[in-house]
């Protein structure tokens, strides 16, 4: 059987990433111990239908792939080892699962998003002078309450080396609705673009779109649901908890938002409770289903790449849903591990070894974090340190001070503040990162050495923001 180098080696990817997230398995790299590891979990998924051998999974690998000397697009592969990988990983046959990526994919190296005027990188990044916030005097007279005024004293106590060239903020505000949830969007629609293509070069079948359901705070729901309507494709159906403001409600349905509500305190849904809370027997859920495991993966895989190719060494991230904190640890880690993974990186790998990724949470109801909120989000952080950033500290992937941690309130208050101060445009959940910086920075818990670069993510502020 003849395939693209390109796609069994994606199956051989995507195989070390099943293995090390959903079965908690660890490994150093790509060596026999891994293939001995894959044919087991393979055979034992497949209830010994495909009994493969380490050994030939090995060989397959790099006599096919990595020693390949040839320069050819395809290549010969034994079709039971195809058929393995492809049930492993996605319950259906090879031939069925679409291997072939769309044009932003193949040809990496090409900006996608924005649509209307794609360019990398597509946000800024912009240096935060903290130098502006020594003076006690002037905050005083800027009006800065005693609780910033305390804090900064503090960290710039701790930290005489920061100076306005230390820390800068990535400014996603500048997305076409106002958050990084627009380039979350971008994908799902490439995804429906190529379930149509799919469907239309498929001798034969009638086109038959799916809807699409997703839990959503707000943003997420609206930025997926704008770029559905402008191209006339199956309306969202979004679950959102029981207290949502009824004008957020009705702003989404005068988008055309199928909203459904219900007590989200109560229980963690599964996909398919998800789609039939949402009346959508038949469709797919955005939030869990393993069916957009791999979109997930690509929700922020630029914005990963114009944060990482500034070879910071500290990131402070968001962490509501965790996608965007896992794109950027997880690409981080693949690009550690490999030669070359993607032609649109070009960091130092010395220094982002070492960079320690910050994930800033929330997991109380009342808190201004309201977006980053979830009656489960002590589970969701615990998993995340355990399943993915532990084991790339391990690994070397990350510094070893990268976490997911939960912001304290004053800190909060304080990140708004500094926020108006330079007019950066956010709510109080997009600045969560600014807020785990001051606190981590007052506690003396950061090592920052002269010539540092932090990077703090600020995810903007969604057009939905005036409706909470």
């Amino acid at each position: 059987m003849k395939v693209r180098s390109a796609d069994l080696y994606r199956l051989i990817e995507e195989s070390w990433d099943k293995l090390q997230g959903d079965y908690n398995e660890n490994f150093k790299s790509m060596n026999q111990d891994f293939f001995d590891t894959l044919a087991m979990h393979i055979q034992k998924d497949s209830k010994n239908k495909y009994k493969l051998k380490g050994a030939t999974l090995y060989k397959q690998y790099f006599l096919k792939i990595k020693n390949d000397t040839s320069k050819t697009d395809f290549i010969g592969v034994t079709p039971m080892y195809l058929s393995a990988l492809s049930y492993f990983l996605y319950k259906r046959p090879f031939e069925d699962i679409d291997i072939n990526q769309p044009l932003s994919e193949i040809e990496e190296e090409v900006p996608e998003f924005p649509v209307n005027h794609a360019s990398f990188p597509s946000t800024p990044t912009i240096p935060l002078q903290l130098s502006k916030l020594k003076d006690d005097m002037k905050l005083q007279r800027e009006g800065f309450s005693k609780n910033t005024c305390n804090i900064l004293k503090k960290v710039f106590n701790h930290y005489e080396q920061l100076d306005n060239t230390t820390v800068w903020y990535k400014d996603e505000s500048i997305n076409p609705n106002g958050t990084h949830k627009d380039r979350m969007a971008w994908e799902i629609y490439l995804w429906y673009d190529n379930e149509i293509k799919k469907q239309i070069n498929t001798p034969g079948q009638k086109i038959s779109l799916r809807s699409l359901s997703l839990i959503s705070s707000g943003s997420a729901a609206y930025s997926v649901q704008k770029l559905l309507k402008d191209r006339g494709l199956p309306s969202l159906r979004v679950l959102m908890d029981k207290n949502t403001s009824p004008r957020l409600v009705e702003f989404l349905e005068k988008n055309e938002c199928k909203v459904y509500l219900d007590d989200l305190d109560k229980k963690e849904y599964s996909s398919d409770e998800i789609l039939e809370k949402t009346e959508n027997k038949n469709g797919l859920d955005l939030t869990y289903s393993p069916e957009f495991n791999l979109s997930r993966e690509v929700y922020y895989d630029w914005l990963s790449y114009e944060v990482l190719n500034q070879n910071p060494n500290w990131v402070f991230i968001p962490f509501g849903t965790g996608d965007l904190y896992k794109n950027i640890i997880i690409r981080n880690s693949k690009e550690m591990d490999k030669k070359v993974f993607s032609k649109r990186f070009f960091g130092d790998k010395k220094i982002l070894m070492n960079c320690n990724f910050i994930g800033a949470a929330n997991n109380k109801k009342n808190s201004k974090m309201k977006m980053l909120y979830s009656a489960f989000q002590d589970k969701t952080i615990n998993h995340i340190n355990s399943v993915i950033v532990n084991p790339l500290i391990d690994k070397n992937s990350c510094g070893n001070q990268s976490a997911v941690s939960l912001v304290n309130e004053k800190y909060i208050d304080s990140a708004i503040e500094i926020s108006d101060y330079f007019n950066i445009t956010c709510e109080p959940s997009g600045i969560s990162g600014l807020a785990m910086f001051l606190q981590m920075a007052e506690k003396k818990n950061l090592e920052i050495h002269s010539h540092d670069k932090i990077i703090i993510i600020s995810t903007g502020k969604s057009v939905t923001a005036d409706y909470y």
